[in-house]
Protein backbone atom coordinates (compact mmCIF):
# COMPACT_ATOMS: atom_id res chain seq x y z
CA UNK A 1 0.00 0.00 0.00
CA UNK A 2 1.37 3.21 -0.66
CA UNK A 3 2.32 5.67 1.90
CA UNK A 4 4.05 8.62 0.56
CA UNK A 5 7.14 6.52 -0.40
CA UNK A 6 7.07 5.63 -3.91
CA UNK A 7 7.36 1.70 -4.96
CA UNK A 8 9.98 0.04 -6.98
CA UNK A 9 7.68 -1.53 -9.50
CA UNK A 10 6.61 2.36 -9.42
CA UNK A 11 9.49 3.55 -10.10
CA UNK A 12 10.11 0.83 -12.95
CA UNK A 13 6.89 1.39 -14.65
CA UNK A 14 7.62 4.84 -14.70
CA UNK A 15 10.90 4.84 -16.05
CA UNK A 16 9.56 2.37 -19.03
CA UNK A 17 7.00 4.99 -19.38
CA UNK A 18 9.96 7.78 -20.49
CA UNK A 19 12.39 5.32 -22.00
CA UNK A 20 10.05 3.48 -24.83
CA UNK A 21 6.77 6.19 -24.76
CA UNK A 22 4.65 3.45 -23.56
CA UNK A 23 1.48 4.15 -21.78
CA UNK A 24 0.65 1.50 -18.37
CA UNK A 25 -2.93 1.22 -16.82
CA UNK A 26 -2.83 0.48 -13.36
CA UNK A 27 -5.62 -0.89 -11.44
CA UNK A 28 -5.67 0.82 -8.36
CA UNK A 29 -6.13 -2.41 -6.14
CA UNK A 30 -8.55 -4.28 -3.79
CA UNK A 31 -9.52 -3.33 -0.48
CA UNK A 32 -11.06 -6.82 0.60
CA UNK A 33 -11.06 -6.01 4.56
CA UNK A 34 -14.44 -6.41 6.38
CA UNK A 35 -16.94 -3.17 6.81
CA UNK A 36 -17.94 -2.17 10.31
CA UNK A 37 -21.57 -0.41 10.13
CA UNK A 38 -22.38 -1.25 14.03
CA UNK A 39 -25.57 -2.77 13.15
CA UNK A 40 -26.78 -6.97 12.50
CA UNK A 41 -28.41 -7.34 9.12
CA UNK A 42 -31.73 -7.27 10.60
CA UNK A 43 -31.30 -3.57 11.32
CA UNK A 44 -29.13 -2.76 8.11
CA UNK A 45 -32.37 -4.05 6.28
CA UNK A 46 -34.80 -1.25 7.70
CA UNK A 47 -32.42 1.51 6.98
CA UNK A 48 -33.10 3.67 3.87
CA UNK A 49 -30.80 3.62 0.93
CA UNK A 50 -29.67 6.94 2.20
CA UNK A 51 -28.84 5.98 5.31
CA UNK A 52 -27.17 3.07 4.57
CA UNK A 53 -24.93 4.60 2.06
CA UNK A 54 -24.10 7.44 4.38
CA UNK A 55 -22.82 5.12 7.07
CA UNK A 56 -20.47 3.21 4.59
CA UNK A 57 -19.07 6.32 3.05
CA UNK A 58 -18.66 7.27 6.55
CA UNK A 59 -17.01 4.38 7.45
CA UNK A 60 -14.67 4.46 4.60
CA UNK A 61 -13.91 8.00 5.22
CA UNK A 62 -12.81 7.27 9.00
CA UNK A 63 -10.52 4.87 7.76
CA UNK A 64 -9.17 6.64 4.71
CA UNK A 65 -5.05 6.04 6.04
CA UNK A 66 -5.68 2.36 5.36
CA UNK A 67 -7.93 2.40 2.01
CA UNK A 68 -5.06 3.36 -0.18
CA UNK A 69 -3.57 2.57 -3.48
CA UNK A 70 -1.59 -0.46 -4.08
CA UNK A 71 1.85 -0.66 -5.91
CA UNK A 72 2.26 0.23 -8.48
CA UNK A 73 -0.34 2.70 -9.23
CA UNK A 74 1.56 4.92 -7.18
CA UNK A 75 3.19 5.39 -10.59
CA UNK A 76 3.67 9.22 -11.52
CA UNK A 77 3.68 8.11 -15.57
CA UNK A 78 0.79 5.76 -15.43
CA UNK A 79 -2.78 6.01 -15.68
CA UNK A 80 -4.39 4.69 -12.49
CA UNK A 81 -8.07 3.19 -12.39
CA UNK A 82 -10.53 3.30 -9.56
CA UNK A 83 -13.36 1.56 -9.69
CA UNK A 84 -17.10 2.85 -10.11
CA UNK A 85 -19.87 0.63 -7.87
CA UNK A 86 -21.95 -0.20 -10.96
CA UNK A 87 -22.86 -2.81 -13.58
CA UNK A 88 -25.41 -3.43 -15.76
CA UNK A 89 -26.87 -6.29 -13.99
CA UNK A 90 -29.96 -6.10 -12.86
CA UNK A 91 -29.36 -7.88 -9.09
CA UNK A 92 -29.80 -6.50 -6.37
CA UNK A 93 -29.62 -8.00 -2.31
CA UNK A 94 -29.95 -11.41 -2.93
CA UNK A 95 -30.17 -13.61 0.49
CA UNK A 96 -27.35 -12.86 3.11
CA UNK A 97 -25.88 -10.73 0.41
CA UNK A 98 -26.30 -7.14 0.80
CA UNK A 99 -25.78 -4.03 -1.08
CA UNK A 100 -23.93 -1.67 1.52
CA UNK A 101 -23.36 1.29 -1.02
CA UNK A 102 -26.53 1.60 -2.75
CA UNK A 103 -25.44 5.28 -4.26
CA UNK A 104 -24.32 3.25 -7.69
CA UNK A 105 -22.46 6.32 -9.26
CA UNK A 106 -20.00 6.82 -6.50
CA UNK A 107 -16.79 4.70 -5.67
CA UNK A 108 -16.72 1.08 -5.14
CA UNK A 109 -17.06 -0.04 -1.26
CA UNK A 110 -14.00 -2.30 -2.20
CA UNK A 111 -11.89 0.30 -4.67
CA UNK A 112 -8.65 2.22 -2.93
CA UNK A 113 -8.48 5.29 -3.06
CA UNK A 114 -6.37 8.29 -3.38
CA UNK A 115 -4.15 10.49 -3.40
CA UNK A 116 -0.74 9.53 -4.98
CA UNK A 117 2.79 10.55 -4.78
CA UNK A 118 3.15 14.32 -3.43
CA UNK A 119 -0.87 14.92 -3.42
CA UNK A 120 -1.61 14.30 -7.04
CA UNK A 121 -4.59 13.05 -7.79
CA UNK A 122 -4.89 9.34 -7.70
CA UNK A 123 -6.33 7.51 -9.46
CA UNK A 124 -7.40 9.94 -12.40
CA UNK A 125 -10.17 8.02 -13.73
CA UNK A 126 -12.95 5.86 -12.17
CA UNK A 127 -14.66 3.04 -14.37
CA UNK A 128 -17.38 1.10 -13.42
CA UNK A 129 -15.88 -2.34 -11.84
CA UNK A 130 -18.96 -4.20 -10.73
CA UNK A 131 -21.47 -3.86 -7.41
CA UNK A 132 -19.89 -6.04 -4.61
CA UNK A 133 -22.28 -7.43 -2.59
CA UNK A 134 -21.41 -8.20 1.42
CA UNK A 135 -21.97 -10.95 3.64
CA UNK A 136 -22.66 -10.30 7.22
CA UNK A 137 -19.82 -12.03 9.14
CA UNK A 138 -20.57 -15.11 11.13
CA UNK A 139 -18.35 -14.29 14.55
CA UNK A 140 -19.33 -10.82 14.55
CA UNK A 141 -22.98 -9.84 13.41
CA UNK A 142 -22.35 -6.12 12.98
CA UNK A 143 -19.27 -6.82 10.59
CA UNK A 144 -19.60 -7.29 7.08
CA UNK A 145 -17.12 -8.91 4.85
CA UNK A 146 -16.94 -8.48 0.67
CA UNK A 147 -19.09 -11.81 -0.94
CA UNK A 148 -16.80 -14.03 -3.17
CA UNK A 149 -20.01 -15.17 -4.80
CA UNK A 150 -19.25 -15.65 -8.60
CA UNK A 151 -22.69 -14.87 -9.18
CA UNK A 152 -25.04 -11.71 -10.48
CA UNK A 153 -24.67 -8.95 -9.76
CA UNK A 154 -21.19 -7.60 -11.37
CA UNK A 155 -19.30 -7.77 -14.90
CA UNK A 156 -20.31 -10.69 -16.97
CA UNK A 157 -17.00 -12.50 -17.59
CA UNK A 158 -15.84 -15.67 -19.35
CA UNK A 159 -14.97 -18.41 -17.06
CA UNK A 160 -12.86 -21.79 -17.06
CA UNK A 161 -15.34 -24.64 -18.70
CA UNK A 162 -15.79 -27.59 -16.43
CA UNK A 163 -16.39 -30.21 -19.41
CA UNK A 164 -14.84 -30.90 -22.79
CA UNK A 165 -15.88 -28.56 -25.43
CA UNK A 166 -17.56 -26.35 -23.05
CA UNK A 167 -16.87 -22.56 -24.89
CA UNK A 168 -19.95 -20.26 -22.91
CA UNK A 169 -19.16 -20.64 -19.42
CA UNK A 170 -19.47 -17.29 -17.29
CA UNK A 171 -19.17 -16.20 -14.06
CA UNK A 172 -19.31 -12.74 -13.14
CA UNK A 173 -16.26 -10.52 -11.26
CA UNK A 174 -16.20 -7.12 -9.74
CA UNK A 175 -12.82 -4.70 -8.90
CA UNK A 176 -10.45 -3.06 -10.19
CA UNK A 177 -9.00 -4.97 -12.61
CA UNK A 178 -12.63 -4.93 -14.28
CA UNK A 179 -11.80 -1.28 -14.55
CA UNK A 180 -8.63 -1.49 -15.73
CA UNK A 181 -9.41 -3.56 -18.52
CA UNK A 182 -12.00 -1.13 -19.39
CA UNK A 183 -9.69 1.28 -19.34
CA UNK A 184 -7.68 -0.32 -21.59
CA UNK A 185 -10.17 -1.25 -23.77
CA UNK A 186 -10.69 2.23 -24.45
CA UNK A 187 -7.34 3.51 -24.84
CA UNK A 188 -7.34 0.71 -27.53
CA UNK A 189 -10.18 2.53 -29.04
CA UNK A 190 -8.72 5.76 -29.23
CA UNK A 191 -5.33 4.52 -30.61
CA UNK A 192 -7.56 3.21 -33.70
CA UNK A 193 -9.46 6.63 -33.95
CA UNK A 194 -5.53 8.26 -33.92
CA UNK A 195 -4.30 5.60 -36.85
CA UNK A 196 -7.53 6.84 -38.56
CA UNK A 197 -6.40 10.32 -38.24
CA UNK A 198 -3.02 9.51 -39.58
CA UNK A 199 -4.44 7.96 -42.57
CA UNK A 200 -6.64 10.43 -43.33
CA UNK A 201 -4.92 13.42 -43.18
CA UNK A 202 -1.39 14.37 -44.03
CA UNK A 203 0.21 15.83 -40.91
CA UNK A 204 0.99 11.98 -39.20
CA UNK A 205 1.41 11.95 -35.44
CA UNK A 206 4.66 10.71 -34.59
CA UNK A 207 4.89 7.70 -32.81
CA UNK A 208 6.23 8.97 -29.96
CA UNK A 209 3.59 11.28 -29.07
CA UNK A 210 0.90 8.59 -29.19
CA UNK A 211 0.93 7.29 -26.40
CA UNK A 212 0.52 10.42 -24.38
CA UNK A 213 -2.04 11.89 -26.59
CA UNK A 214 -3.94 8.30 -25.63
CA UNK A 215 -3.13 9.25 -22.17
CA UNK A 216 -4.90 13.36 -22.21
CA UNK A 217 -7.53 11.58 -23.95
CA UNK A 218 -8.37 8.67 -21.56
CA UNK A 219 -9.32 11.32 -19.01
CA UNK A 220 -10.35 14.18 -21.19
CA UNK A 221 -13.77 12.95 -21.08
CA UNK A 222 -13.63 12.78 -17.13
CA UNK A 223 -16.04 14.90 -15.06
CA UNK A 224 -17.34 14.89 -11.50
CA UNK A 225 -20.80 15.84 -12.66
CA UNK A 226 -23.47 15.27 -9.98
CA UNK A 227 -21.35 12.80 -8.03
CA UNK A 228 -19.86 15.64 -6.29
CA UNK A 229 -23.33 17.10 -4.98
CA UNK A 230 -23.74 13.46 -3.82
CA UNK A 231 -20.75 12.87 -1.74
CA UNK A 232 -21.17 16.20 -0.42
CA UNK A 233 -24.15 15.30 1.20
CA UNK A 234 -22.53 12.09 3.18
CA UNK A 235 -19.73 13.32 3.63
CA UNK A 236 -20.00 17.20 4.61
CA UNK A 237 -17.29 19.66 5.27
CA UNK A 238 -16.64 23.08 6.74
CA UNK A 239 -13.42 23.22 5.27
CA UNK A 240 -12.47 25.74 2.73
CA UNK A 241 -13.41 25.36 -0.51
CA UNK A 242 -9.81 24.28 -1.48
CA UNK A 243 -9.42 21.15 0.94
CA UNK A 244 -12.74 20.29 -0.14
CA UNK A 245 -11.78 19.64 -3.37
CA UNK A 246 -8.31 17.63 -2.36
CA UNK A 247 -11.06 15.48 -0.14
CA UNK A 248 -12.81 15.07 -3.20
CA UNK A 249 -10.57 13.87 -5.31
CA UNK A 250 -9.58 11.04 -3.30
CA UNK A 251 -12.64 9.36 -4.25
CA UNK A 252 -13.73 11.09 -7.45
CA UNK A 253 -10.22 11.60 -9.54
CA UNK A 254 -11.19 13.36 -12.52
CA UNK A 255 -14.33 11.76 -12.77
CA UNK A 256 -16.02 8.39 -14.78
CA UNK A 257 -14.93 9.44 -18.38
CA UNK A 258 -17.21 9.36 -20.79
CA UNK A 259 -15.08 7.83 -23.96
CA UNK A 260 -17.66 8.42 -26.41
CA UNK A 261 -17.59 12.30 -26.20
CA UNK A 262 -13.53 12.18 -27.24
CA UNK A 263 -14.09 9.72 -29.77
CA UNK A 264 -17.02 11.98 -31.43
CA UNK A 265 -17.96 15.71 -32.07
CA UNK A 266 -21.09 17.34 -32.69
CA UNK A 267 -22.34 20.06 -34.15
CA UNK A 268 -22.18 21.92 -30.88
CA UNK A 269 -18.76 20.14 -29.53
CA UNK A 270 -15.52 19.93 -31.41
CA UNK A 271 -12.68 18.37 -29.69
CA UNK A 272 -9.19 19.09 -30.90
CA UNK A 273 -5.69 17.35 -30.30
CA UNK A 274 -2.22 18.74 -29.79
CA UNK A 275 1.54 17.36 -29.44
CA UNK A 276 4.98 17.97 -29.16
CA UNK A 277 8.47 17.70 -27.29
CA UNK A 278 9.77 20.03 -25.10
CA UNK A 279 12.57 21.41 -22.93
CA UNK A 280 13.20 23.12 -19.56
CA UNK A 281 11.93 26.57 -19.67
CA UNK A 282 10.93 26.70 -23.12
CA UNK A 283 6.73 27.76 -23.66
CA UNK A 284 4.78 26.51 -26.75
CA UNK A 285 1.53 28.24 -28.01
CA UNK A 286 -1.58 26.28 -29.61
CA UNK A 287 -3.89 28.51 -31.03
CA UNK A 288 -7.92 27.63 -30.90
CA UNK A 289 -9.86 29.62 -33.28
CA UNK A 290 -12.80 30.93 -31.23
CA UNK A 291 -15.92 30.55 -33.46
CA UNK A 292 -18.53 33.59 -33.88
CA UNK A 293 -21.70 32.05 -33.37
CA UNK A 294 -20.25 32.37 -29.60
CA UNK A 295 -20.88 36.05 -29.58
CA UNK A 296 -23.33 37.63 -27.10
CA UNK A 297 -24.71 34.07 -26.36
CA UNK A 298 -26.24 33.71 -23.30
CA UNK A 299 -25.69 30.19 -22.90
CA UNK A 300 -23.02 28.00 -20.49
CA UNK A 301 -20.25 26.93 -22.59
CA UNK A 302 -17.58 24.45 -21.41
CA UNK A 303 -13.86 24.06 -22.14
CA UNK A 304 -12.07 21.46 -21.52
CA UNK A 305 -8.39 21.20 -21.42
CA UNK A 306 -6.00 18.03 -20.89
CA UNK A 307 -2.01 17.89 -20.73
CA UNK A 308 -0.72 14.91 -20.01
CA UNK A 309 3.09 13.76 -20.53
CA UNK A 310 6.04 11.35 -19.18
CA UNK A 311 8.52 12.74 -17.27
CA UNK A 312 11.88 11.73 -16.59
CA UNK A 313 12.31 10.64 -12.89
CA UNK A 314 15.06 11.27 -10.57
CA UNK A 315 15.02 8.55 -7.87
CA UNK A 316 17.87 9.90 -5.39
CA UNK A 317 15.52 13.39 -5.52
CA UNK A 318 12.57 13.58 -3.04
CA UNK A 319 10.36 15.86 -5.86
CA UNK A 320 11.39 12.65 -8.01
CA UNK A 321 9.79 13.78 -10.96
CA UNK A 322 12.21 16.20 -13.12
CA UNK A 323 9.52 17.49 -15.61
CA UNK A 324 7.02 19.82 -14.54
CA UNK A 325 4.86 20.85 -17.73
CA UNK A 326 1.50 22.73 -17.34
CA UNK A 327 -0.96 24.77 -18.79
CA UNK A 328 -1.69 28.62 -18.07
CA UNK A 329 -5.22 28.67 -18.82
CA UNK A 330 -6.04 32.69 -17.66
CA UNK A 331 -6.03 34.03 -20.99
CA UNK A 332 -8.31 31.26 -22.02
CA UNK A 333 -10.40 32.03 -19.01
CA UNK A 334 -11.08 35.87 -19.55
CA UNK A 335 -11.20 35.09 -23.38
CA UNK A 336 -14.13 32.77 -23.51
CA UNK A 337 -15.92 34.32 -20.34
CA UNK A 338 -15.23 31.31 -17.95
CA UNK A 339 -14.24 30.55 -15.44
CA UNK A 340 -12.17 26.60 -13.57
CA UNK A 341 -14.60 23.71 -12.32
CA UNK A 342 -14.06 20.83 -10.33
CA UNK A 343 -10.59 19.84 -8.97
CA UNK A 344 -8.54 22.48 -7.24
CA UNK A 345 -6.36 24.41 -9.58
CA UNK A 346 -2.87 23.51 -7.85
CA UNK A 347 -3.57 20.22 -7.00
CA UNK A 348 -4.08 19.26 -10.76
CA UNK A 349 -0.61 20.06 -11.47
CA UNK A 350 0.81 18.07 -9.23
CA UNK A 351 1.20 14.85 -11.17
CA UNK A 352 1.33 14.11 -15.14
CA UNK A 353 -1.48 14.68 -16.13
CA UNK A 354 -3.33 18.49 -16.27
CA UNK A 355 -7.01 18.21 -16.81
CA UNK A 356 -9.16 21.73 -16.17
CA UNK A 357 -12.70 21.83 -16.92
CA UNK A 358 -14.28 25.69 -16.98
CA UNK A 359 -17.27 27.03 -17.93
CA UNK A 360 -19.28 30.23 -18.25
CA UNK A 361 -22.33 31.45 -19.80
CA UNK A 362 -21.59 35.78 -19.42
CA UNK A 363 -21.69 37.11 -22.38
CA UNK A 364 -18.68 37.21 -24.55
CA UNK A 365 -19.48 40.85 -26.44
CA UNK A 366 -16.07 41.37 -28.12
CA UNK A 367 -15.49 38.51 -30.18
CA UNK A 368 -14.96 38.94 -33.78
CA UNK A 369 -14.05 36.60 -36.68
CA UNK A 370 -10.41 35.42 -36.48
CA UNK A 371 -9.63 35.77 -32.43
CA UNK A 372 -8.38 32.85 -31.20
CA UNK A 373 -7.75 31.25 -27.94
CA UNK A 374 -4.03 31.08 -27.08
CA UNK A 375 -2.87 27.35 -24.80
CA UNK A 376 -0.26 27.68 -23.41
CA UNK A 377 2.17 24.98 -22.18
CA UNK A 378 5.08 26.06 -19.97
CA UNK A 379 7.70 23.12 -19.18
CA UNK A 380 9.73 23.80 -15.79
CA UNK A 381 12.70 22.13 -13.71
CA UNK A 382 10.57 19.82 -11.19
CA UNK A 383 14.07 17.40 -9.47
CA UNK A 384 17.39 18.14 -11.02
CA UNK A 385 18.56 17.87 -13.53
CA UNK A 386 16.21 18.19 -16.35
CA UNK A 387 17.96 17.78 -19.49
CA UNK A 388 16.00 15.30 -21.44
CA UNK A 389 13.37 16.07 -23.92
CA UNK A 390 9.87 15.66 -23.30
CA UNK A 391 6.74 14.15 -24.94
CA UNK A 392 3.25 15.44 -24.45
CA UNK A 393 -0.28 15.14 -25.73
CA UNK A 394 -2.90 17.94 -25.65
CA UNK A 395 -6.38 17.57 -25.75
CA UNK A 396 -9.18 20.90 -25.94
CA UNK A 397 -12.44 20.64 -26.34
CA UNK A 398 -15.07 24.06 -26.52
CA UNK A 399 -18.87 23.42 -26.25
CA UNK A 400 -22.25 24.17 -25.79
CA UNK A 401 -25.42 22.43 -25.13
CA UNK A 402 -26.73 20.17 -27.42
CA UNK A 403 -30.17 21.96 -27.54
CA UNK A 404 -28.66 25.58 -28.78
CA UNK A 405 -28.37 25.64 -32.38
CA UNK A 406 -25.25 26.95 -33.56
CA UNK A 407 -22.87 25.73 -36.15
CA UNK A 408 -19.52 25.64 -33.32
CA UNK A 409 -18.02 22.56 -34.45
CA UNK A 410 -18.19 24.11 -38.30
CA UNK A 411 -17.15 27.10 -37.49
CA UNK A 412 -13.70 25.93 -35.56
CA UNK A 413 -12.96 23.07 -38.59
CA UNK A 414 -12.96 25.66 -41.53
CA UNK A 415 -10.96 27.90 -39.14
CA UNK A 416 -8.82 25.89 -38.82
CA UNK A 417 -8.38 24.55 -42.52
CA UNK A 418 -7.63 28.36 -43.15
CA UNK A 419 -4.66 28.71 -40.15
CA UNK A 420 -3.35 25.51 -41.41
CA UNK A 421 -3.02 26.34 -45.16
CA UNK A 422 -1.73 30.10 -43.79
CA UNK A 423 1.11 28.43 -41.51
CA UNK A 424 1.60 26.07 -44.85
Amino acid sequence: MFFNQLSSTARLLDWLSYKYQVLFCVSAGNIVEEIELKLPLSKINELSSDELARQTIEYIDANIRNRRIFSPADSINSITVGAVHSDQSSNTNIGNRIDILPEHRLMSPVTAVGLGFRNSIKPEIYIPGGRQLFEASMQEKTVYIPSGAVSAPGQKVASVSTSPGEINRFCYSRGTSNAAALATRNAGRIFEVLQDLNERYRHSIPDANVAVIVKALLVHGASWGRNRQILETYLPNRAGNSKRKRRFARYLGFGDPEFDRVLECTAQRATTIGYGVIKKDERHEFFLPLPPCLKDLKEIRRLIVTLAWFSPINPGNRKYRKASLCLDIEQSKSKCAVNRKEADGHQVKNGTVQHEILEGKKQIRELSDGDNLIIPVICREDANSLDEEVFYGLAVTLEVSDTIDVPLYDEIRDRIAILDRILD
